[in-house]
């Protein structure tokens, strides 16, 4: 009676965790929670009661129980250990899970979790970016008993708000960001990022920068497409910028990086010292390319670009300099802004943003010296 007491109890919490039972309405009715539980109704009674006690329900004579405090039900989840949060990765990311940005942010939401004592369920988001229609239900999240999701890389609005809306659960976008003022979001200062990026050229005595990103641009690179731009403008240099490089959609790897270097080699480089790379694959890939055309990096050319996973290969040379955010540290912000989420439903809307760090290695010549 004990074990399966406490089963219909978690089973109740969860419900109420999860917003399916939200703070202020009265449960369903005792047949109901007996469907929901497959527990006897003695049973049932004998949870309701318990959670009666522990202040997460009051009961109403001749009307039925009403839930009191949902906070405190996403709390005695977390203490007996029974919390289920997914880790959702959109199929069309490269590898899934695997792919290095994605394993450094689950790194720091493992992290979290460990400490939390929360169970974290890996799914694939089936999406991909051809797709206007498509469906959800093999995630299956309320027969996983799922009570929260973080959403994980760039996805386009309509694919996030459609994922919100089926999943029933508190959900926070992890290294995205949404115009819904309702969502909460956690994502890289890209914006930001870039502008750090091209300061760091002006200060080398740079002023004749391009660019190479790909078009029509990604969530992530369109941020940093405006933050080059908006640096470039309040440093009075838009006029200056020699040529913007964009590639296919899907260009944004090594070997797009290395294309767009050899079209660059072919067409010549319109004056330009230094070229940002709106991802570091992109400047690995551009920086192959210009090593072997015979350029001599950064005696010749300049280059910088965002992001640290590939440009973390000791086997790169020279070191490619970069500006790039602390992923691990991301999945970390993640999880809690989910956790304060699931207590606390009306901290709906906020958006943190990670600020990046440059990383100075050996691709950028200093034109002061």
């Amino acid at each position: 009676m004990k074990t399966k007491c406490l089963s219909s109890k978690h089973q109740v919490l969860q419900e109420i965790a999860g917003r399916r039972m939200a703070e202020g309405t009265f449960l369903p009715s005792i047949r109901e929670l007996e469907s929901l539980t497959r527990a006897s109704r003695q049973t049932v009674y004998f949870a309701l009661r318990e959670l009666t006690e522990d202040g997460v329900l009051e009961s109403i004579p001749r009307r039925g129980y009403r839930v009191l405090n949902a906070q405190l039900a996403g709390e005695l989840l977390t203490r007996t250990g029974e919390v289920q949060i997914a880790y959702v990765v959109p199929r069309w990311i490269q590898h899934g899970a695997a792919n290095p940005a994605c394993t450094h942010i689950l790194a720091g939401a493992e992290a979290q979790a460990a400490r939390a004592k929360v169970n974290l369920v890996y799914l694939t988001l089936p999406w991909q970016p051809d797709e206007t229609r498509f469906s959800l239900r093999s995630l299956a999240l309320k027969s996983r008993r799922i009570t929260g999701a973080m959403l994980v890389g760039p996805t386009p609005d309509f694919v996030a708000e459609r994922f919100i809306a089926a999943a029933g659960v508190p959900v926070v976008l992890l290294d995205n960001v949404s115009d819904y003022a309702s969502t909460v979001c956690v994502s890289q200062d890209n914006l930001s990022g870039a502008a750090r990026a091209v300061r760091h050229l002006f200060e080398k005595g740079h002023r004749r920068i391009g660019m190479i990103s790909v078009k029509p641009r990604k969530m992530r690179l369109n941020e940093r497409f405006a933050g080059f731009h908006a640096e470039m403008h309040r440093l009075r240099l838009l006029d200056q910028i020699p040529f913007v490089k964009e590639m296919e959609w899907d260009a944004d790897t090594q070997e797009g990086g290395f294309q767009a270097a050899t079209e660059l080699l072919r067409d010549g480089f319109n004056g330009a010292s230094a070229i940002l790379a709106l991802n570091d694959a992109i400047g690995v890939g551009a920086l192959r390319a210009f090593e072997q055309a015979g350029l001599r990096i950064p005696r010749d050319l300049s280059l910088i670009a965002i992001g640290n996973e590939a440009a973390a290969d000791p086997l790169v040379r020279p070191a490619l300099t970069t500006v790039a955010a602390d992923l691990g540290r991301l999945g970390e912000l993640g999880f809690m802004a989910l956790r304060q989420y699931m207590r606390n439903p009306d901290c709906g809307g906020q958006t943190t943003l990670l600020g990046m760090t440059l990383f100075e290695r050996d691709s950028v010549r200093d034109l002061n010296i």
